[in-house]
């Protein structure tokens, strides 16, 4: 017996109600099951039962067994003062609030065995996706559990994204910079990027934009890669540039040994990446971001060009060491992160910065236009029978596969709960 089949049972009103007793034999008539509370608190605010003729409004908790209340540490909580009701599968101890006892409710005699057995026989599966054997019977549910998922994954990244930079700087370009920084940093330097983000002001980077080396220099020094004794003109030109502008605008900058280069390719050696974002940053107009569409936004996109970036990274992933010549076109991958990771997150955090939903309606149209990812989780789905159309989808089976299906949240997903229920 789980806790979470438990709050599904009352939230979905799954129970005979009318044939429910207090612990103590007393009638107990539930009149509103109240609100599902997925934070911290009581499972339920707002219910409303009638013991002995009296209505009682206020939160309703459910346990497993009644001394779960005292395991939990509920009696030392503020928050649970307001309780009406203990719902509990078994109820093996008293539980005093206020100095009067609870109400209880014991479920063990009311429970539809059948249905508990599928249940608990849907969670037991060792599979990947607990329903990976019918999912494909279920498209219609599966494609609107997708969308759910997709807005819930859009919408963390939104609010994350604001909560990085301090209340004070949060104008829509330094928003963008933190974003493109924070998409571009991959697995492994998501969190230096993020450092980067923090202490790289964007009304510096718009004051020195004229000038790539003076660009490349803000870049390079705040993240700390020009503090070395390498000994080749590029380097000492941005060194040099960058002593001017660390004094001039008194900036700080990072511990070089914040970021990290073992277990990733070449290409996504931070160093390349950030020349890749000066580069970025000198083409881009995200001045004129806004006013464009989604099939304007990934044009100019597909649009950037590997000629704003020195001619010094055709030979090298970092500063001091040659590489055999290559071009410097912006990849694939580097511009589906900037769209995904990168623009999508910000225009949904702009939502959130001037309460106007047309940008998450921007954020969502960009996601439908864009081609689906190629990764081990979109490529599991279509051996179980479901293939991303677009980018939407296969952010959403992202969101799904690790927040839902890992944790086997089966009664979360509309999915799981059709799939319990047939």
């Amino acid at each position: 017996m789980q806790e979470e089949y438990l709050h599904f049972l009352w939230r979905m009103k799954r129970l005979n109600f009318t044939q429910l007793k207090l612990t103590n034999g007393a009638p107990v008539s539930v009149e509103e099951v109240g609100w599902y509370n997925l934070d911290a608190g009581p499972d339920f605010f707002n219910g409303t039962v009638l013991i002995d003729g009296i209505k009682w409004s206020g939160n309703i908790e459910l346990h497993i067994k009644s001394s779960d209340w005292y395991v939990h540490k509920h009696h030392l909580d503020d928050a649970y003062n307001n309780v009406i009701l203990h719902v509990v599968f078994k109820h093996d101890k008293d539980v005093i609030v206020n100095g009067v006892k609870l109400p209880t409710i014991e479920l063990e005699n009311h429970i539809d065995l059948a249905h508990l057995r599928n249940y608990e026989s849907i969670i037991s599966t060792p599979s990947q996706v607990p329903c990976s054997n019918i999912v494909k019977n279920y498209k219609l549910s599966l494609l609107q559990q997708i969308d759910v998922s997709f807005l819930h994954r859009i919408e963390r990244k939104g609010l994350e994204l604001l909560e990085l930079i301090k209340f004070e700087e949060r104008d829509k370009y330094s928003v963008l910079l933190a974003s493109v920084l924070k998409a571009v940093g991959g697995r492994v330097n998501k969190l230096p990027m993020q450092e980067l983000a923090c202490i790289l002001p964007y009304k510096l980077i718009a004051k020195e934009q004229w000038d790539n080396n003076r660009l490349e220099a803000l870049v390079f020094g705040t993240a700390g890669f020009l503090n070395g004794e390498i000994q080749d003109d590029y380097y000492q030109e941005l060194k040099y540039t960058w002593q001017l502008l660390k004094h001039k605008h008194n900036l700080s900058e990072m511990n070089k040994c914040s970021w990290k280069f073992s277990g990733i390719r070449p290409n996504s050696f931070p160093t390349f990446v950030l020349a890749q974002v000066s580069g970025f940053l000198l083409q881009f107009n995200i001045y004129n971001l806004s006013a464009l569409d989604a099939h304007q936004i990934i044009k100019e996109v597909n649009n950037l060009s590997g000629t704003y970036l020195d001619d010094y990274w055709k030979t090298h992933f970092i500063f001091g060491k040659s590489t055999k010549i290559r071009n410097l076109n912006f990849s694939k991958l580097f511009k589906q992160n900037l769209i995904i990771n990168g623009l999508v997150p910000y225009f949904v955090s702009l939502k959130h910065l001037y309460n106007d939903f047309s940008y998450s309606d921007k954020a969502v149209e960009l996601m439908e236009k864009l081609p689906s990812e190629s990764n081990n989780v979109i490529n599991y789905w279509k051996t179980i029978g479901f293939s991303a159309e677009n980018a939407l989808q296969s952010q959403g089976l992202l969101e799904l596969n690790n927040e839902f299906c890992k944790f086997k949240k089966c009664l979360s997903c509309k999915v799981g709960i059709e799939n319990l229920e047939k």
